[in-house]
């Protein structure tokens, strides 16, 4: 599980391997290690898009002055291909109430959010990655920036979807993520959470 602490001129890349599966316990005793200003996570299976992805995430947070940034994602198929294009854009004031959610294995953000606000909570299963984007952007209005640019190749497939039983249990996580963060109409963004998916295969 690589960690990326990047400073304002040549970012420097620390990378921390866990021997197990790659939890949320896991990535919080991961960040916890992290010594940089800035920390990321990506996952075992997920590749940076390329070469430049770093230095053009370190760039946006020196330029902007941001505290989180985020970027585009691909899906890929085991074979190669891509399956979907996960492209995202600027998160506005009421963004997370229209079932808007930020490509996660995207996400950097300034170290020093996770002592403020929190780590990865271990209770919200598979939502735990949108639960601490809720809380970090929309419940505390963290600042943002959007990068469009593809960051991540993610490999398809994930435990939310590996089941029905373990998709209505996302369903169940974020709708408890929803409340527990003040969305508005939890319900309503629910159902406008998937659907913003679709047009990911067309693009």
């Amino acid at each position: 599980m690589p960690l990326a602490d990047t400073t304002t001129r040549a970012p420097r890349v620390r990378a921390k391997k866990q021997d197990n599966t790659e939890t949320k316990f896991h990535q919080n005793k991961g960040i916890k290690l992290a010594t940089g200003v800035v920390v990321g996570t990506l996952n075992a299976d997920d590749r940076l898009a390329d070469s430049d992805v770093i230095q053009a995430i370190a760039q946006a947070f020196t330029q902007t002055g941001t505290d989180i940034i985020y970027g585009n994602l691909n899906v890929i198929k085991p074979g190669g291909n891509i399956s979907r294009k996960w492209v995202s854009n600027q998160c506005r004031k009421n963004s997370f109430n229209w079932g808007f959610m930020p490509p996660h294995p995207t996400f950097y953000c300034r170290t020093e959010l996770f002592e403020k606000f929190g780590f990865y909570k271990l209770d919200y299963g598979s939502a735990a990655d949108y639960e601490l984007l809720l809380r970090f952007m929309y419940a505390q209005h963290v600042s943002s920036f959007y990068i469009n640019k593809v960051l991540v190749n993610m490999l398809a497939g994930g435990v939310s979807n590996r089941s029905l039983k373990n998709r209505l249990n996302a369903w169940r996580f974020d709708l408890k993520a929803m409340r527990v963060n003040g969305i508005k109409m939890p319900i309503l963004a629910l159902v406008f959470k998937p659907l913003r998916k679709v047009r990911q295969f067309f693009r």
